[in-house]
């Protein structure tokens, strides 16, 4: 990164002394909100070089201050009034997750919901899905046999397969299916312009795009409320989240009601179906474009032996340093901003209510001065036995809006690109990948496409 972006620029510190309130940044009501739209990672880049590492954009009428430095990011993810900031995302996007979405809460009810959500994702629950996460990522790629096959499309696959078996609850293949096609459908029916813009959402007689939505929608809904009918029905000891989320109780010892865990499974799916899978697609991207990462990472997943367990995988240091750097490399999310409710100072910055606070993992992440050589894919960044210190590394976001799937994330893709690796040869077919604004994540616009076939030495997992 260059000297510019380390330390700012000469008209920030002429703007800050002028009027002491927001940084400077784009001018223009409509450019840079399209810019954020359709082309975040060059516009923020750009705007980084010329006006320093804080600075304010216009998008669709709301400020938001976006920063990369690690100091205002500690300041945002310490903030510990919870009247401070409204919801993690606009209203808008209550059509997609639900109205009662942990991601459209705030304040003690934020609280409430995510303390209740918390316990499922975390310890030894996790390791009881390691099989059915393995499973899911062979099944994805059970018919390579040399073709050319578009590796998002098949780990979107393998990870709609987890959230339905082990977040769903779903062991009938039939009703797996009905839940597939459905979520597809439904997936293929979603446009930023209504998901972003509430003026926008409306059915014209049932011919406007958000009308063909709403229908897809409400096909998912119809199914999540009979599973959760079917899990009341079926009480016992079940591994899956929606029986967790069932049986959970509040403080005042009351239980979810099945609407708000609808919306919960709603929000579970749209963050951890598309996220997971490119993840799981860069790191094959990177992998084998660095021959001496990939001879290395097969030399740790053959030294476990033909009767690995696919739980050991997610324990293995290298693997994983593979998965963090690539999550250094391409974070998934861009729109992951704090709304104040009141006016706050943030830094040298008094900002008023109503502005938009956000911490920028694609700009912290690549500054040399705190990631040398950061085009380099370097997994030993991670080797060192420290964690990566939460203000310079957050893929996952922090503080007390930080991801609540992200162990469960990691866990799951640590286990499928060890299966992948173990029992799949990939022979790119593109050197370079681009990197775009998909529907709600940053991602490879091509899909990362590679010859898959099966690999010579195969070993067996057993059970954990």
């Amino acid at each position: 990164m260059d000297e510019v972006a380390s330390r700012g620029v000469g008209d920030s510190e002429q703007f800050d002394r002028s009027s002491g309130r927001l940084p400077p940044g784009p001018r223009g009501l409509v450019r840079p909100g399209l810019q954020m739209v359709f082309d975040p990672i060059n516009a923020l880049r750009e705007w980084q070089r010329h006006y320093g590492n804080t600075f304010t954009v216009n998008r669709l009428g709301t400020r938001i201050v976006i920063t990369a430095e690690p100091e205002l990011i500690q300041q945002v993810y310490g903030v510990r009034d919870p009247e401070l900031f409204a919801a993690a995302l606009p209203d808008a996007l209550d059509v997609l997750l639900g109205s009662q979405s942990l991601l459209l809460l705030s304040g003690a009810r934020h609280h409430r919901e995510r303390k209740l959500m918390t316990p499922p994702f975390h310890g030894e629950r996790m390791r009881e899905w390691s099989e059915d996460i393995a499973e899911a990522a062979r099944a994805a790629f059970a018919d390579a046999s040399g073709q050319e096959l578009r590796l998002s499309s098949r780990t979107q696959q393998a990870t709609l397969d987890v959230i339905i078996r082990v977040i769903f609850g779903v062991s009938d293949q039939q009703i797996a299916a009905e839940f597939s096609a459905a979520v597809t459908a439904w997936t293929k029916t979603l446009r930023p312009s209504f998901l972003f813009v509430r003026a926008l959402q409306r059915e014209f007689a049932g011919l406007s795009s958000f009308a063909r939505y709403r229908e897809a929608s409400e096909r998912v809904n119809a199914l999540l409320m009979r599973q959760i009918a079917r899990v009341r029905a079926t009480p016992g000891e079940r591994g899956d989240i929606l029986t967790e989320m069932i049986q959970a109780r509040y403080d005042d010892g009351s239980a979810m009601s099945d609407e708000a865990i609808r919306d919960q499974l709603r929000t579970l799916l749209f963050a951890g179906h598309e996220t997971s899978a490119v993840m799981l697609a860069w790191a094959l991207h990177f992998v084998h474009g660095h021959p001496a990462v990939l001879r290395r990472v097969l030399d740790e997943l053959d030294a476990l032996g033909p009767e690995a367990s696919a739980g050991q995988l997610a324990r293995l240091p290298y693997l994983t340093a593979v998965i963090d750097e690539t999550l250094r490399m391409r974070p998934v999310t861009i729109d992951v901003f704090r709304l104040l409710r009141k006016p706050w100072k943030l830094g040298r910055w008094q900002l008023p209510a109503g502005t938009a606070v956000s911490p920028a993992a694609l700009l912290v992440h690549y500054r040399a001065d705190l990631w040398p050589e950061p085009e380099h894919f370097k997994p030993e960044r991670f080797m060192t036995g420290e964690r990566p210190d939460p203000t310079t590394y957050l893929p996952f976001g922090g503080g007390v809006h930080r991801c609540l799937g992200a162990a469960f994330s990691q866990f799951e893709t640590a286990i499928m690109l060890g299966v992948l690796l173990r029992e799949f040869e990939f022979e790119p077919v593109e050197r370079e990948v681009e990197w775009g604004r998909g529907l709600g994540v940053l991602q490879p616009v091509s899909g990362v496409r590679m010859l898959v076939r099966p690999r010579a030495r195969k070993p067996a997992t057993t059970a954990p």
